[in-house]
């Protein structure tokens, strides 16, 4: 967690709060709610009893797609529907790698496709598994599926096996 980054909470996050769905636990939660993409993650942990715990709370939501790095004069989704997709590529780089996440940005900005996007999926997976965090690997293929990245069983994280097939 860089303390100087300012965070925001993706349509992920805002539905976590809204609904609930993805059954976070409630520190994480709690968490969640308090990225308002105007403080600091310095100021944000500074507020939590437990900052040490907060931290990795942020790295978490960050790696599992809750929350982004907040831009000013971001693109929005209705302009460019990969947006989504691009911003949960790059932080979960962004928590895996810290600054150096930075190197890969220009090639995912250029990707123009779903197609573009699968190809450096597969380069950033290997970047990701080789940081040695199964979770944050597994947190990346689930968000690959979601965003329609990756669709078939080819890659699938170290803790899945792959189910019956229908319809053969």
């Amino acid at each position: 967690m860089d303390p100087d980054v300012v965070y925001a909470k993706t349509a992920k996050g805002l539905d976590e709060i809204r609904w609930r769905r993805h059954k976070l636990p409630a520190r994480l939660r709690a968490l969640l709610i308090t990225i308002d993409g105007k403080s600091t993650a310095a100021a944000l942990v500074s507020r939590f009893s437990m900052p040490e715990q907060a931290a990795a709370g942020i790295d978490g939501l960050l790696a599992c797609g809750f929350i982004e790095v907040a831009t000013e004069g971001q693109e929005s989704a209705a302009a460019d529907p990969l947006l989504p997709a691009r911003q949960f590529m790059r932080n979960s780089l962004l928590a895996v790698m810290g600054a150096d996440a930075d190197y890969f940005r220009a090639s995912l900005d250029s990707a123009r496709s779903l197609e573009a996007l699968a190809e450096l999926a597969s380069e950033f997976l290997d970047v990701v598994l080789a940081s040695g965090d199964r979770s944050a690997a597994d947190a990346f293929i689930a968000g690959l599926r979601e965003f329609g990245i990756v669709q078939d069983a080819a890659r699938l994280s170290p803790t899945e096996s792959p189910g019956p097939r229908s319809g053969a």
